[in-house]
């Protein structure tokens, strides 16, 4: 059995590398749709990041993903103006750790 794990662990490592790499593309759609108010839609976005950046091992990522997610929701439609200012301070960050993960490609 242990014959067969490092060519799992490859493909991991492969595939944690190309989702790293897309990371910077998913925040500026989750930023692009903040910018044109479609509130569901980039609330969606930040959902489906949170769950996948948490599936590849990017915890910090799915947690800044989780916060805009929970943000959006709690605003319970189109948010107030503090509330786009936390969520963009919080994309501003998810973005850098997102762009910091291409680099390194991991």
């Amino acid at each position: 059995m242990a014959a067969g794990r490092p060519g799992v662990e490859a493909l991991l490592a492969v595939a944690r590398a190309e989702f790293a790499q897309r990371l910077p593309a998913k925040m500026a759609e989750v930023e692009k749709l903040l910018s044109d108010a479609a509130w569901d839609e980039a609330r969606r976005a930040a959902h489906k990041l949170r769950g996948s950046a948490a599936t590849y091992g990017f915890p910090a990522l799915s947690t800044a993903a989780a916060a805009i997610e929970d943000e959006l929701l709690a605003a319970g439609g189109p948010p107030q103006a503090a509330v786009v200012a936390r969520v963009m301070d919080l994309v501003r960050g998810a973005r850098a750790d997102a762009e910091r993960a291409a680099a390194e490609g991991r």
